[in-house]
Parts: C-alpha cells; structure tokens; sequence
C-alpha cells in the first residue's frame, strides 16, 4: 500500500481528486435543489461619477451651468474587472457639446466604461446646460496707488510700459456689458523717486466694484512706471520775446505746439504762479518762416519743467506801414471837481501811423488801437501828456528818432470849464467825424530798435520809441 501511494502517477490522481472536490465546496450552492454552479459575475456601483463636457468651441462659447454635475452608474462585469477599475475615474462619463448653441438646453449622457464591464443602469441619463456667447474687448488700463510717497513728494502721472498694446478682457457676453474698471494698483508708500518697471497684476471690477473672478485677462500682468516728484502744477504757456526781427520783417504768428507746461516745486511758489513765461523767443535768429525749439528756462521757485523744449511755428512775412486818422484819445485819472481839456490837438484825436505784416494791417480795425492820456495827479492849468498806445499783437507803432507822442491838455475847475474856448472839446465828448480809415503803405520800412523782452499778450506802450507787440 505504502508502495502505491508512494507512485508518481498516484499522487497526480489524487491531486486531481482533491482539486474537484474542492471545486465543488466552492462553487456548490447547498440551499439550492437541485445543486447548481454560481456565477462569476459581480456588479458595483459608482455613486458619483463627475460629468465631463466634451466638444464645446470655447473660442466663441463658455459653459456657465451644468445641472446635475454628477451621475450614479450601477455596472456588471467579472470580480476580476471590477477589481482592476478601482479608481471611480476609470468610469467616464461625457456630455457631447460640439453641436450645442448658445441658451439653455438638455442634452444625453454618454458613458464610457473600462473593458469587460458593461453599463446596468445610469442615473440621471441627461443633464441640463447653460451655454453662453463668449466676446473678447480691449480696455483702457487704469492704474491706482496705494500708500503715500515720502515727505516732500506727491504722486504724478502714472503710466503703463508694456505692453503698449493695451488689455484685452474675455468674458460670456452677459458679463462684458458688467465690466466697470479694469485696473492694476501699485504701492507707493515712502517712495522719493519716481517707481520705474515694476510688475503690477490687473484685476477686473463690475460696475458695483466686484472683481470678476471669471475674467480671462491678456496679459495678466503688466509693467508700469508712477512718477514721484516735488509738487507740481499745470500752467498756461506764453511766450516772451527778445531782440528784434531781420530788417524788412515782421511776425505774422506765433504758435506753441503745445498750450500748457507742468513745473515743478515747492508748493509755495506753486501757489503765487498763474501763467509759465519760461519760453523766450530770439527774434535776432529768426531768419524766416518755419518751426523753432525753445527751451523752458526755469523761473523764480520752480526747479524744472516739463517739456524741457518746446516747439514754436513761427510765420514772418516782408513788412508795411499804415496810417489810422483821428483815433480818439481816452483820458484817464482826472481827479474829483476838475475836468480836462485838450489843447493840442483840440479834437482829441490822434493819426498813428504802424507797421506789421500785410496780413495783419489789413486785418486791423481802428477800434483794437487804443490811445490813452492819464492824467492822474495833474494840477489844473496845461500840461504836456506823454501818450500811451496799446496796439494788437505783432503791431508796432511806428516812430522817428526821439520822437514821443504827446497831447496839450489843460486841467481846469469845474466851474470853470464853461469859459473854456468853445473850439476845445471836453473829455467824453461824442466825435461826429466817421471812423478813421486809411490803406497799407506800399513802401517797406524797417523795424524798430529792441525795446527789451515784451509779454506775448502785448504792452501797453508809451512814447518815446516805437513797441513790438509780437
């Protein structure tokens, strides 16, 4: 018997023997008659498997809802299966939306499912999904600080440095009409000098100053630089003169290419500062019609400017006189009680004769020239009245060597005036002579001697040499 069992050939007998009966425990279900064999197959479930959408253009749409998000999958396959797809993302479960249009809409589920496991029941088998059309604008950038710059210093313009192609905001449709400032913010805080380059985020805001989260932002990033200078103050520019025009010319025009300056300093001076006369035209080195740089000089309290130059159109044309008769003579100054009478001329009107480009004279009218005697703290009796002559801009006075314009005025009392020669007219008579008119002299003449530097918006001048009035 040992010898048997001991054989090769009975050991694999019973192995086999041993094997089936052990099969048979296994698979043999002992409640059921007659004995039959149990399946293989197991199931499982998958209570929440996410939703993925598939298909959509999102350069023209943005799915903004999606409802539910996820699905319950029961599934049937081999224990083996089933143990190999453990991870619940090996269940896939897709909403097709390469066909879907803008608005809301219900639409199938799809699932895809790991080999050898098949689908038993998925649990909703639609879902319901908001597209909306997607708009791609650019926007202005704003830039904001926060802080406050050292001692001495204020915040001045603050401008953006790359990229100069502005910034571009995508959002659904729907949200791009909510957009209320699209903005970066830099910090300032004890800054002395101006904060160059630096790296700043841009943030989207509704109009009720949420950020929009949702805002896809190109670029997301930018550079600026926030300028951080002594105070300052924007002021008209106007322009003084020196020297004097070649001989045979005279100014037609005179125009800045730009019509204000920013100075900077301290805020004292600032303050008493109303006009920037810091531009200063040589007249000696202009030679003809055309564009001139100047530069800014910096005047009384005032540390730099900006521009340092400034660009001016300068015209000149050949010049002409012309002759304006009886022009009255305005009289100011006369103290309470006594009143002045003219003398010489007795008419109080005066023939003046200028010069400027023909331009100019034939544009000017009798009424922009204005002659005026003062005669503030005269005594009665006659005196001799040195003129003053207010003349356009780019109009001199025309005047001999030495020569000055002056009047015989006689101060008389008040009672006293009624005996005053009835050819003398009283100051504030009406004239009964029509407007003075005259014509351009043909001839050329050449232009006066540099009286100094003068205001851009004339003079008033007195006697004693002719004035430019550029």
């Amino acid at each position: 018997m040992d010898k048997w069992l001991s054989h090769p050939t009975s050991l694999k007998i019973i192995s086999i023997i041993v094997g089936l009966l052990l099969w048979a425990v296994v698979h043999i279900d002992p409640d059921t008659s007659p004995q039959t064999v149990t399946s293989n197959v197991d199931t499982k479930t998958i209570e929440a498997s996410v939703i993925k959408a598939d298909g959509l253009d999102t350069d023209k749409y943005v799915m903004t809802a999606m409802e539910p998000s996820v699905v319950r999958l029961d599934v049937q396959g081999r224990l083996t299966n089933l143990l190999n797809a453990s991870s619940d993302d090996d269940y896939v479960v897709k909403v097709d939306l390469k066909d879907a249009k803008p608005g809301i809409q219900e639409l199938p589920l799809v699932a895809t499912l790991p080999k050898g496991i098949q689908l038993v029941e998925m649990s909703p088998r639609t879902v319901t999904v908001q597209i909306e059309e997607i708009l791609t604008k650019p926007f202005e950038l704003q830039v904001t600080t926060e802080g406050k710059p050292a001692g001495g210093y204020v915040v001045g313009a603050s401008t953006v440095v790359a990229p100069s192609a502005g910034v571009q905001i995508t959002l659904p449709k729907d949200d791009m009409s909510r957009v209320g400032v699209v903005t970066t913010e830099v910090n300032v805080e004890g800054a002395d000098k101006t904060i160059v380059n630096k790296k700043a985020k841009v943030v989207v805001y509704d109009t009720d100053g949420i950020e929009m989260t949702n805002a896809i932002i190109s670029p997301e990033t930018v550079h600026v630089e926030v300028k951080i200078t002594p105070p300052f103050k924007t002021l008209p520019l106007q322009v003084r003169y020196t020297g004097s025009l070649p001989e045979g010319l005279s100014l037609v025009s005179v125009k800045p290419a730009i019509d204000e300056v920013t100075v900077y300093g301290e805020q004292k001076a600032l303050d008493e500062l109303q006009v920037y006369d810091g531009v200063v035209l040589d007249l000696s080195k202009v030679k003809q019609s055309g564009a001139v740089q100047v530069k800014t000089e910096a005047i009384d309290g005032i540390k730099s400017i900006d521009p340092a130059e400034v660009t001016l159109e300068v015209v000149v044309a050949p010049i002409i006189t012309r002759t304006f008769t009886g022009l009255p003579i305005a009289v100011e100054g006369a103290s309470s009680g006594t009143s002045a009478v003219f003398r010489n001329p007795a008419d109080g009107k005066y023939d003046l004769t200028v010069s400027g480009a023909e331009s100019v004279l034939n544009a000017l009218k009798a009424e922009a020239i204005t002659i005026i005697a003062n005669v503030e703290g005269l005594k009665p009796g006659v005196h001799v009245v040195t003129l003053q002559v207010d003349v356009p801009a780019y109009v001199q006075t025309v005047l001999g060597s030495g020569e000055t314009l002056t009047v015989s005025i006689e101060i008389v009392e008040e009672e006293a005036a009624g005996t005053d020669d009835e050819n003398a007219e009283e100051v504030g008579g009406t004239p009964t002579e029509e407007p003075p008119t005259s014509t351009p002299t043909p001839t050329p003449t050449p232009t006066a001697p540099d009286t100094g530097e003068e205001s851009a918006n004339g003079s008033e001048n007195a006697a004693g040499g002719p004035t430019m009035n550029p």
